[in-house]
């Protein structure tokens, strides 16, 4: 299909640009961000005059890297994204570099020599190669030219951190610098601003008068899958807490900013990123660290951690991590947050329960006498949808109330596909939108959180517990949330 034949009324193309995709043969971009220009080209968001220039150690022409692209989306069963391969040809070059080599600078100002402007590097690279990567683009300093995609993580600490943001600082302008969390261009997370901001009957309710307890989860079904040179150096905490969890935290928990310009909206997350308290590790500890061992998901048979290739038998890296944290300002002070991911869990999720407190007296029996209150849910994965839980009064029942959900699906309600957090974001790099990126301090709040985390885990010698695959986590985690005065949602649907 031409690039602009579907071009609709809804559809908004983005200026020329030049794209220069850094890591292009490395996972994350064959699985994400290749698939996501695939489908902005489809659907017309790219001008004809636009280039992509696919980055990588390999010399390839367009129609190898095509080919090799094609077999990966078909080996992960992506049919939708393999069908639309098509429409990226006639903007795609290639360019053989390796970073860190003398010559790695003149190959790529060859390559966007004469593309039109912006410049975007999008760099899905390990982030021992960041710092390659920002001296090979040094010599073209323009503002208005240049653009920087950073993924996460940024380094493995807060000292990493801050000696790529140096040579960061040393050759751009944050405004040129976009830190992306691809958790904050989900339609529900954007919605959940919209739900605060633009309705009144729900900011009135986010206090701690109101508010019972948050918990955020993240749960994947799959394991390392062939990612444990990395994960053995990162970890649940540092891979999923550092970035998607705090950010997601600090959008539920921030006040209401000035306006909706970048800076006004990132300054109220990083005032509730500086107010979290580190969850004690003594004492009655507030954190829960386990590793998977083997077991079933989804019914099958899969090995345990320590069993995975590449992993060391006596490895304590903790794949799953439960902990409750507080936010401490006025709003927040006193209502926990329950925050937890892991791996070989039942299913992949994303969730944000927002437990409201009980009505002061309750009057009506609800109808099995079960009832864990009104809860707003934000799911962000497998769909992005956002239920309200309420109770409503039972047909046929006298004074008896039954628990019934308000449900709002994207897509039901729009009749248009909710486009990936991917596609969206990589459109407002190309508009020049920061709002939906991380500042530089807002990734130092994170690290200084997690740094501290980890140091008193790792002082109170805290060993990761088994939990089986397929499981919730270990069994402490439970116990955690109960002492919280709360229960983690799949408890409630059981």
């Amino acid at each position: 299909m031409n690039a602009s034949s579907s071009t609709g009324p809804d559809v908004r193309p983005v200026a020329p640009f030049t794209f220069v995709l850094h890591g292009a043969a490395g996972d994350l971009a064959r699985r994400k961000i290749v698939p996501a220009l695939a489908h902005l080209a489809h659907d017309g968001y790219l001008p004809p005059d636009s280039r992509i220039v696919l980055a990588q150690r390999d010399r390839l022409s367009v129609a190898e890297a095509l080919a090799q692209q094609e077999t990966f989306l078909r080996d992960c069963d992506d049919a939708a994204a393999c069908a639309r391969l098509g429409a990226l040809q006639p903007f795609l070059r290639t360019a053989a570099i390796t970073l860190g080599q003398p010559e790695a600078a003149a190959v790529l100002a060859e390559a966007v020599r004469g593309g039109p402007q912006p410049v975007v590097h999008y760099a899905s690279l390990a982030a021992s190669r960041f710092v390659d990567l920002i001296r090979a683009i040094e010599p073209v300093r323009d503002p208005a030219r240049l653009r920087l995609v950073l993924e996460k993580p940024l380094g493995f600490s807060g000292a990493e951190a801050a000696a790529i943001e140096h040579e960061l600082a040393a050759v751009l302008d944050e405004p040129q610098i976009y830190r992306i969390d691809h958790y904050l261009g989900k339609q529900a997370v954007q919605n959940l601003l919209a739900l605060r901001l633009g309705n009144r009957i729900f900011e009135p309710l986010l206090t701690r008068e109101h508010v019972a307890s948050v918990q955020i989860t993240v749960s994947e079904e799959l394991g390392v899958e062939g990612r444990a040179g990395f994960y053995e150096h990162s970890g649940a905490i540092r891979d999923m807490v550092q970035s998607h969890l705090l950010q997601l935290l600090a959008i539920v928990a921030m006040e209401p900013p000035a306006t909706l310009e970048p800076d006004a909206l990132r300054d109220e997350k990083l005032k509730v990123l500086r107010a979290l308290r580190v969850p004690a590790t003594s004492g009655t500890p507030e954190v829960v660290i386990g590793q998977y061992a083997a077991g079933h998901v989804l019914g099958q048979p899969v090995p345990g951690y320590r069993q995975e290739q590449g992993v060391a038998p006596e490895s304590t890296t903790e794949t799953f991590v439960a902990f409750r944290t507080e936010v401490q300002t006025w709003r927040w002070a006193g209502v926990p947050f329950l925050l937890r991911t892991g791996k070989r869990m039942p299913q992949r999720l994303a969730e944000i329960v927002i437990q409201f407190r009980e009505v002061p007296r309750q009057l009506f029996a609800p109808v099995g006498g079960a009832w864990t209150g009104n809860r707003l849910v934000i799911h962000l994965q497998p769909q992005d949808r956002i239920e309200l839980q309420l109770l409503a009064k039972a047909p046929g029942e006298r004074e008896r109330l039954r628990p019934v959900s308000l449900d709002l699906d994207f897509f039901d309600e729009w009749r248009v596909p909710v486009r990936d957090a991917y596609e969206r974001l990589i459109t407002d790099v190309l508009r020049g939108r920061l709002n939906l990126f991380l500042r530089r301090d807002e990734v130092e709040a994170q690290w200084k959180f997690v740094d501290r985390l980890k140091h008193d885990l790792g002082s109170c010698q805290v060993e990761p517990l088994p939990y089986p695959a397929g499981s919730y986590g270990p069994p402490a985690a439970t116990t955690l949330a109960l002492r919280a005065g709360a229960s983690w949602a799949e408890d409630s649907r059981l």
